[in-house]
C-alpha cells in the first residue's frame, strides 16, 4: 500500500522521486501513522508530505482527515490545488471556513476537509459528530500558535483534537521554528528539521547600489529601491517588497507606476469590483494599468485574491506589501525586498523590531520553482551601522521561541466556558487538566497561577448566568451553552443580554442598537478618535443619550476614550445603512473598504447572536429589531430597501434605482415595464427575478 501512496502522489506532483525532505518524512514514519513535526523552508515540499499523508489515510480507510490552514484564502487554494489533483481516485473533499453556527453535517460523507482553526474551534463547540472520526490532523503553519490574535485557538483545537479523536495522526508543518524540539515534544511527534530548498536563497543587505550576499556583493545601476526595482523587471522577474504600513504600500506603489511605461488597461479594469469605486480602488487601479500593485488588510478580500492570482499569472511584476502577505497564499517572487524591518508602536513610532521568525517568513518567499535557478531575500538598510545590525540580528542570530497565548484573560475566558459547555470538563479538577495538556501548561508549571485565573473566570461565568457551580462540579446553564456556541466572548455576550433586557423599557431607536453591539470585543480595534471629532460625537451622545441601551460613561471615567471610540464606530455603521458610499465613508471617517468590510461582517454576527439571545429571552421586539438591522448592515440600506434587497441580483444600488422609479416590491417589478426595469437593473438580473417568481 505504501508504494502505491508514493506512486499516486508522484504522479499527481508530476516528480519522479522524492526530495531529501519528503524522503526522510516517509522514513521517520509519515506513512505508519507517526506524528511529525516537519520544519523545513519555503519550496521545500511540505505540502507534498500533507499529500502523501491523507492520501494514505483515504486508501487506508484509517477515518477523515482534517487539515487546518490559517486563512480562508488559503483554505481555497488548497481546496482546489487538491481537488484537481486527486478527485479522479476518489476522495471526496470538503472546505469550511465560515458560519460558526452550523454543524456543517454535509462534510460527514467527507474524506478530507479543509478548514480554518476557528472553524474547527466552532465544530468543536456544536459537538459535531463526525469531527470524531478524524484519524489524522495536519496543520499548516503551526508556528501561529505564536500569533496573538489566532494563536490560542489553534492551540486549543490541538488539544482538544488529541482528547475527543482516539488514535490520531498528527502532521505539524512549519518554515521557521526558534524551538521545535519543544513543540515536537508536546505534540509526541517525531521532528523532522531540514535546511533544504529546491531553489536556493541568496540572503543580503542592499545599501546605496549594493546587494552584499554572504557570498559576494553584486553592484546595481543606479541608487535606491527603484534601481532595485528596474533591476528586477529588466530581469524579466517579479518582486515582493515588504513595508510597515498600508499608506507606505500604495505610496511606494504609486511611486514605483510612475518609473514604468507599459500599460495593461484590462487588468486594472479586473480590480473595480464595487459599483462606485472608492479613492482607494481608483489608485489601485492606476498602479495595476503599469502591472504594480499594493496589497494590505485595507482592500477588499475580492481585490486581494485577483491581485494574488495576477501577480502567480505573471501580469503583476511588483506587489508592496505590509507583512500580513508572508502569512498568506502561495507567492513566489525572484526577489523579496524588506524596506522596513521596525514596526510602528503607538506613543513609541517605529521602535520595535519586527522578528527574526516573521523577517524569515518573508524572506522565504524569494525564489520561484520552475521558473528560478535561485531567489534573492534583501533587507534594505541607510547606512553601514543599519547594514551590521541587520546582518547580526537577521542572519546571525537564532529565531525566536514560539509561545503560548492561552494565558491571556479574554483568551482563557473564551475557552473555559467553552470546554464547560461542550461538557468536556465537567470540575474545576477537569478544567486543570485539560489546560495541563495544552502548549501552555506543558511549557509552564506555575499552576497557581492558573487555577486563580480560572477561578476568577468561573466566579464571573456563574455571574453572568453562563455557568452553574455546585461544589466543584461545573455546567452549562441553557444561554451559557449557546453563547459559546455562537463564537462570541461572554463579556460580548453578557452586554448584549443586559441591553436585550432594557429593550422593553426604553424602546430604543436603530442607534441604540448599532451602539450597543459596537462597544462589543468582537469589532476591537475600534477606530481613534481625532482633534474636533471627539465635540462632534459628544455632541451626538447628548442627542441620543436615551438611545443608549447601557449607562453612559461619566467623561473622566478611564473607559470613557474606549467609549467615544466605540460612538465612532457607531456613526460609520449609521452612515452605512443610511446608503452612504464606501468612498464616501472612507474620506470622512479614513477607514478603507477592507477595513469597513470586516467590520460590517462581524456586526452582522454580532446582531446574529443578538437575534438568538432574543430568542432564548423570549424578547421577540429585540429579536425583529436586530434582525431588520443585521439585513439592513449587510446591504448597506435604509429600511425602506428590505423588500427588494432580499430579491436575487439585487444590490444596494439596484435596489435603490427601482424604489426611487416606484418600484418597491416584487409584485411592482412583475407589473412594470420590461424595457424600464432591463434599464435599472440589467436584462440578465430581470431574467433572474422572472424566473423566480415563476417557480
Amino acid at each position: 500500500m505504501e508504494e502505491k501512496v508514493k506512486e499516486i502522489v508522484l504522479e499527481a506532483n508530476n516528480f519522479s522521486s522524492f526530495n531529501p525532505v519528503q524522503g526522510l518524512a516517509i522514513k521517520k514514519g509519515l506513512l505508519k501513522g507517526k506524528n511529525l513535526l516537519v520544519c523545513a523552508p519555503t519550496a521545500s515540499g511540505k505540502t507534498l508530505i500533507a499529500e502523501l499523508a491523507f492520501i494514505n489515510n483515504f486508501l487506508m480507510r484509517r477515518g477523515k482527515a482534517l487539515y487546518i490552514v490559517p486563512l480562508k484564502a488559503l483554505a481555497n487554494e488548497k481546496y482546489k490545488e487538491f481537488l484537481s489533483k486527486y478527485k479522479d481516485l476518489g476522495i471526496k473533499i470538503g472546505i469550511s471556513t465560515g458560519d460558526f453556527d452550523s454543524l456543517s453535517q454535509h462534510l460527514a460523507n467527507k474524506d478530507l476537509v479543509i478548514l480554518t482553526s476557528e472553524k474547527l474551534d466552532s465544530l468543536i463547540r456544536h459537538k459535531a459528530s463526525w469531527i470524531k472520526e478524524a484519524s489524522l490532523l495536519i496543520i499548516d503553519e503551526i508556528h501561529l500558535i505564536n500569533d496573538l490574535s489566532r494563536g490560542a485557538t489553534l492551540e486549543m483545537v490541538i488539544t482538544l483534537m488529541n482528547l475527543l479523536s482516539k488514535n490520531l495522526q498528527f502532521l505539524g508543518l512549519s518554515a521557521t521554528i526558534g524551538n521545535p524540539k519543544e513543540l515536537a515534544s508536546w505534540l509526541n511527534a517525531e521532528l523532522i528539521l531540514s535546511d533544504f530548498r529546491p531553489i536556493e536563497l541568496r540572503k543580503g543587505v542592499f545599501l546605496y547600489d549594493r546587494i552584499f550576499f554572504e557570498d559576494g556583493e553584486i553592484e546595481i545601476v543606479g541608487k535606491g529601491l527603484e534601481s532595485l526595482v528596474l533591476d528586477t523587471i529588466n530581469k524579466q522577474k517579479q518582486l515582493l517588497i515588504f513595508v510597515n504600513s498600508r499608506k507606505s504600500a500604495e505610496s511606494l506603489a504609486e511611486k514605483i507606476a510612475s518609473l514604468l511605461r507599459e500599460e495593461n488597461p484590462k487588468l486594472a479594469e479586473k480590480i473595480l469590483v464595487l459599483d462606485r469605486p472608492t479613492k482607494q480602488c481608483k489608485k489601485l487601479f492606476e498602479v495595476m494599468r503599469k502591472g504594480v500593485a499594493f496589497h494590505h488588510a485595507g482592500l477588499l478580500p475580492k481585490q486581494r485574491e485577483i491581485i494574488e492570482e495576477e501577480f502567480k499569472n505573471g501580469e503583476i511584476k511588483v506587489i508592496c506589501a505590509t507583512p500580513t502577505l508572508a502569512m498568506g497564499v502561495n507567492l513566489p517572487a525572484f526577489r523579496v525586498v524588506i524596506r522596513d524591518y521596525k514596526r510602528y508602536e503607538e506613543f513609541l513610532g517605529y521602535a520595535d523590531y519586527i522578528s527574526n521568525l516573521e523577517i524569515h517568513q518573508m524572506l522565504g518567499r524569494a525564489g520561484r520553482p520552475k521558473y528560478d535557478a535561485y531567489g534573492e531575500g534583501i533587507i534594505m538598510a541607510k547606512n553601514e551601522g543599519e547594514k551590521e545590525e541587520v546582518i547580526k540580528r537577521y542572519f546571525l542570530s537564532p529565531l525566536e521561541e514560539i509561545d503560548s497565548k492561552l494565558a491571556i484573560e479574554p483568551i482563557l475566558r473564551i475557552y473555559v466556558l467553552a470546554l464547560i459547555s461542550t461538557e468536556i470538563a465537567g470540575s474545576e479538577e477537569e478544567l486543570f487538566k485539560i489546560f495541563q495538556k495544552t502548549f501552555f501548561g506543558f511549557r509552564y508549571k506555575d499552576w497557581e497561577k492558573l487555577k486563580e485565573s480560572v477561578s476568577f473566570i468561573l466566579s464571573d461565568l456563574a455571574d453572568f448566568g453562563f455557568v452553574r457551580k455546585e461544589g466543584n462540579l461545573l455546567s452549562p446553564t441553557r444561554i451559557g451553552k449557546r453563547v459559546s456556541e455562537l463564537y462570541i466572548d461572554p463579556i460580548s455576550a453578557k452586554n448584549l443580554i443586559d441591553g436585550i433586557l432594557k429593550v422593553r423599557e426604553k424602546s430604543p431607536d436603530t442607534f441604540g442598537y448599532i451602539t450597543l453591539i459596537s462597544k462589543c470585543y468582537e469589532l476591537y480595534p475600534l477606530p481613534s478618535v481625532k482633534g474636533k471629532e471627539a465635540t462632534e460625537l459628544e455632541f451626538l451622545i447628548a442627542k441620543k443619550k436615551d438611545s443608549f441601551l447601557f449607562p453612559i460613561p461619566d467623561i473622566w471615567d478611564y473607559d470613557y476614550d474606549l467609549f467615544l471610540r466605540s460612538v465612532k464606530l457607531a456613526r460609520i455603521f449609521w452612515d452605512w445603512i443610511n446608503e452612504k458610499s464606501e468612498d464616501e465613508i472612507s474620506e470622512r471617517y479614513n477607514i478603507t473598504p477592507g477595513e469597513l468590510y470586516q467590520k460590517i461582517t462581524n456586526a452582522s454576527w454580532l446582531l446574529y447572536a443578538m437575534e438568538e439571545l432574543s430568542k432564548l429571552l423570549k424578547n421577540s421586539l429585540a429579536y425583529q429589531n436586530a434582525k431588520k438591522l443585521r439585513i439592513r448592515i449587510e446591504n448597506g440600506v435604509k429600511e425602506e430597501l428590505l423588500e427588494l434587497i432580499r430579491l436575487p441580483g439585487i444590490g444596494r444600488v439596484k435596489a435603490r434605482r427601482l424604489y426611487n422609479l416606484g418600484f418597491k416590491s416584487l409584485s411592482d417589478i412583475l407589473k412594470g415595464d420590461r424595457a424600464i426595469l432591463e434599464k435599472v437593473i440589467g436584462k440578465k438580473t430581470l431574467e433572474k427575478l422572472l424566473n423566480a417568481a415563476k417557480s
